[in-house]
């Protein structure tokens, strides 16, 4: 697939899902459609629908709004399960796995989610993208209990990554891999040089943005499992926002939440949702 081919998939991305912008280079650095399976159609020229593939994770399927209910998105869906059964895969996943944009299916004003439950999917849980304004923020403003006054909140440095990996195996091993790799700044609460929580902050992590906003990001949350219920999770997390608010984020953006009820308390507002759609085969 040639480049052009490439920016006529994004162009159409961008069509299909206005309410999700992301700039050209997160989505290809994101995606790596060069490493995907791609059905794609035409009319003439113009490319009217396609499906990205990645392992049993179908990472996006569009069509073009003037050519839908035409057919061009069940056949699309029937070559990537056909392609993806032939893998001997257990079941076929919507936007999940190890590349992706949008996590499961938008479930909002553009929403396909009957698209798919029509055709045999089902979904346990709706993910949630959250938003925190900053203008007004700061870190005695969330109505959240305090935590213990031995606790203190750092930045990570490199002779830390040991002890790092230590807590996140007992948070959240699923995020070990994440954390291994990660480039963005590590803010932590300790006590005694033992790590109690962690969280990645990137100030320039804002995703589903447009127009002048910066938007920062909290990601990859967690406590370890002796210091939860204590108030430090909340704790940590307002000083990082507050640090971010500092580097010039104008707003939070948090993607793919499951505690909704956890950030609602610090001020965040849900915005978006997502339907964790699957399929056995």
């Amino acid at each position: 697939m040639t480049e052009h081919e490439y920016a006529k998939i994004y162009d159409l991305y961008i069509r299909c899902f206005p309410e999700y912008p992301v700039k050209k280079e997160l989505f290809m650095s994101l995606l790596e459609p060069e490493k995907a399976v791609i059905f794609t159609e035409y009319d003439g020229e113009k490319l009217t629908g396609f499906s990205m593939i990645h392992s049993n994770s179908i990472a996006l399927l569009c069509v073009d709004d003037i050519r839908r209910r035409k057919g061009i998105g069940g056949k699309l869906l029937a070559k990537s399960e056909e392609y993806i059964q032939n893998t001997n895969a257990e079941k076929i996943i919507l936007g999940r796995g190890s590349r992706y944009l949008l996590q499961g299916v938008p479930d909002d004003k553009y929403s396909s989610v009957d698209f798919f439950r029509k055709r045999g999917y089902t979904a346990g849980w709706t993910s949630v993208n959250m938003s925190l304004p900053l203008a007004d923020f700061n870190v005695e403003k969330p109505d959240i209990p305090p935590c213990p006054d031995y606790v203190n909140f750092r930045f990570t440095t490199e002779a830390d990554l040991s002890a790092l990996l230590i807590a996140v195996s007992d948070a959240k091993p699923d995020w070990l891999d994440i954390f291994k790799t990660c480039a963005d700044p590590v803010f932590i609460a300790e006590y005694e040089g033992k790590i109690l929580g962690f969280e990645i902050l990137s100030p320039d992590g804002g995703r589903f943005v447009s127009g002048k906003e910066k938007a920062g990001c909290v990601g990859c949350v967690g406590v370890i499992n002796e210091a939860r219920e204590k108030g430090i999770g909340r704790q940590m997390v307002v000083r990082g926002i507050e640090w971010l608010k500092g580097r010039g984020c104008t707003s939070i953006e948090l993607r793919y939440v499951h505690l909704v009820d956890w950030y609602k308390k610090i001020g965040f507002e849900v915005i978006r949702h997502q339907w964790m759609g699957e399929k056995k085969i």
